[in-house]
């Protein structure tokens, strides 16, 4: 099969699908993940993403869904408006919120799938959480229309990173990088309803990617 059509296979079976641009991988592997065989994708609709050719994610058939990891977050000692000093602190307390939010959105997200840590056709699921800081609203900026659209101090970001595994071999077979911003009151322990629509928005995303569907 000629390597051009293996690409665009690939990218297929991977389900980065996007209604702007038709997603194409990268001639030569990604400089960062080239020992794992991981090719950059283009237009693939996140921030970066990285594939294996024969990744084949929507022919899985269970999945192992990781906790959130929070043990390494950067958060810059910043206040912005809406929010507190306090609720910039990465807590026992903020982390146990953040891990059941994503754990509940993921869930969700894949209910139709088998659930099992091991054996065949088994996908594994990381998510690290990498960076929260101010950033710049967007048109999707979660929340976005409880406050006005302008101010760069309005808004935060988040980046996280996720991972996909072959459960039986162990094998990587891609990391997706995206970032998302949300209104600021969100940092509050007032107001956890914006986080929990950005997780279950990134996790309704993943599936579609992962699945195909």
């Amino acid at each position: 099969m000629p390597a051009n059509v293996k690409a665009i296979f690939a990218v297929v079976l991977f389900g980065l699908l996007v209604a702007c641009s038709q997603p194409t991988l990268e001639a030569e592997p990604s400089n960062e993940f080239g020992s794992a065989d991981l090719y950059p994708v283009k237009s693939s609709g996140f921030a970066q993403a990285y594939v294996r050719r024969d990744a084949a994610l929507s022919s899985y058939t269970a999945v192992d869904i990781e906790s959130l990891d929070v043990s390494s977050v950067e958060i810059p000692q910043t206040v912005v408006a809406g929010t507190l000093r306090s609720d910039w602190l990465m807590t026992p307390e903020r982390e146990t919120a953040l891990q059941k939010g994503w754990a509940d959105a993921m869930n969700g997200a894949f209910s139709a799938y088998e659930r099992r840590a091991s054996g065949d056709k088994v996908l594994r699921i990381t998510t690290k959480l990498t960076r929260i800081a101010p950033g710049r609203p967007t048109s999707t900026t979660v929340g976005g229309a409880l406050q006005p659209f302008g101010s760069s101090q309005d808004v935060v970001e988040m980046w996280m990173e996720f991972r996909f595994y072959d459960a039986g071999t162990d094998q990587l077979l891609a990391v997706i990088r995206d970032n998302r911003t949300m209104i600021s009151v969100a940092m509050s322990r007032t107001s956890p309803i914006v986080t929990l629509e950005l997780f279950r928005s990134w996790a309704a995303l993943l599936h579609t990617r992962v699945s195909g569907k």
